[in-house]
């Protein structure tokens, strides 16, 4: 595995720990929400950004280690960051570090995924990052980053259907709905790389509205794969 880098910030970090209300989604909720302090919350560098989309975290990698995260008995709540590059873990008072340090482990053993803490003025903004309660996720509130991801995927099949048949273009509204829809869906109801990347549901579901030529074109974007290739945005 990655290396593996755990430690755990004190309250000396801060003269006087700022208290702030834990999220209960990426927007607060709840009338009464519970108080955190900064030094309650650890940081860690992730390796959970998507291939397919540049700047976004993938909600598919994602949910399972938030998930078990929050199965620790040592954790109260795990959040990934809207690029898919941080992880905040919300400790549950109390909890000794070497508890904290063995819970954290066992997660990132079991998901095959690095964890580095961040420190100083790396942990600083992601502390202010956090503090804001945007763009924050939590368990399967990943899937929204999977309904971006799929508008991401959507748009890049088009423009390379459009450019060996430009007539898709004249589509591309009643197109983008209906391909998000399926490639969402794989993104989050799809267990295996293999199902996510099926492009025969693409073209099941689109076909009645292309031309044999159109459909053609549609088909061979999506067997390039739903990552970048090449100067692909």
């Amino acid at each position: 595995m990655d290396q593996l880098k755990i430690g755990f910030l004190t309250a000396a970090l801060l003269v006087a720990p700022e208290m702030v209300p834990v999220h209960q989604s990426c927007c607060l909720r709840s009338p009464e929400k519970p108080t955190v302090s900064a030094d309650g919350v650890s940081f860690y560098r992730v390796p959970l950004a998507c291939p397919a989309a540049r700047n976004l975290g993938c909600g598919s990698a994602a949910k399972p280690v938030l998930l078990a995260l929050e199965k620790k008995k040592t954790i109260r709540q795990a959040w990934l960051d809207h690029p898919g590059t941080t992880l905040a873990i919300v400790w549950k008072r109390g909890t000794p570090a070497d508890a904290r340090a063995a819970d954290l482990r066992c997660a990132a053993e079991g998901s095959n995924i690095s964890l580095q803490e961040l420190t100083g003025s790396a942990r600083d903004e992601a502390w202010k990052s956090f503090h804001s309660g945007k763009s924050w996720y939590q368990g399967a509130e990943v899937d929204k980053l999977s309904e971006e991801e799929a508008m991401v995927i959507t748009d890049r099949l088009i423009r390379r259907a459009a450019a060996k048949e430009p007539t898709i273009a004249g589509k591309a509204d009643k197109l983008k709905s209906d391909l998000a829809r399926v490639i969402r869906e794989q993104l989050t109801g799809c267990d295996s790389t293999e199902c996510r990347t099926d492009y025969r549901k693409l073209e099941d579901t689109v076909h009645k509205s292309l031309t044999e030529a159109e459909s053609r074109a549609l088909t061979e974007a999506a067997k390039l794969g739903y990552r970048p290739v090449g100067n692909e945005q």
